[in-house]
């Protein structure tokens, strides 16, 4: 199947990247007995418990959050961030298919599309992504302890998600952005954007 993204903003990979390093917590409750798998191998998890439709249909994003005193807090601050998420990655995409454009990116010769691309991208992205629909949530309560190398001893919460947007709605996304980067583009350039975001709408959701 095609390589579907888990992402993190944070940087902080919550259950996931500590096994790599040297933990400064104990794991002193948490939602599930054992750390889900979507939590660290996304693309295995779908494979084995998503049927191909739903594949078909929707793409899945995983977020982490970093601690924070409040289970109920961490969880919805990870919901709310899972779209800036979704809304990152498909920017990157975006700005990824101009900068690889077979016919010349018209970034490069078109000023204000330039500007609008490299600041505003993101926003009008995030603006335009709908749908967002929790699948999974899982949470751990951590007690980090000074003798295991954390700054102070303090209880924090850290929550994962699992969201899946249907590809009808990304589909609208693209087509949404695609008209308001022609709107910043020059005349020569606004058929180039076109075919750029036509084939990048196409390749994000197929």
């Amino acid at each position: 199947m095609k390589l579907i993204l888990g992402i993190s903003l944070l940087g902080i990979l919550g259950v996931s990247c500590s096994r790599g390093f040297e933990r400064d917590y104990r794991v002193v409750d948490a939602s599930h007995q054992e750390i889900p798998e979507w939590t660290e191998e996304l693309h295995e998890w779908l494979d084995d418990e998503i049927d191909s439709d739903e594949l078909k249909k929707n793409r899945f994003y995983v977020y982490h959050s970093e601690p924070k005193t409040s289970r109920d807090i961490s969880c919805k601050i990870a919901k709310a961030e899972s779209a800036a998420s979704v809304a990152s990655e498909i920017s990157t995409f975006i700005k990824e298919n101009f900068a690889s454009a077979t016919n010349g990116d018209p970034t490069k010769s078109d000023q204000k599309l330039s500007e609008y691309v490299q600041n505003d991208l993101f926003k009008e992205v995030k603006a335009t992504v709908t749908g967002i629909q929790e699948y999974r949530k899982y949470w751990e309560k951590r007690r980090f302890l000074k003798d295991e190398g954390a700054s102070k001893n303090w209880d924090g919460f850290v929550c994962s998600v699992l969201v899946k947007v249907p590809k009808s709605q990304l589909k609208k996304a693209f087509a949404r952005t695609e008209d308001m980067l022609k709107k910043q583009s020059s005349n020569s350039a606004k058929d180039q954007v076109s075919k750029i975001m036509e084939k990048a709408a196409k390749e994000y959701t197929k």
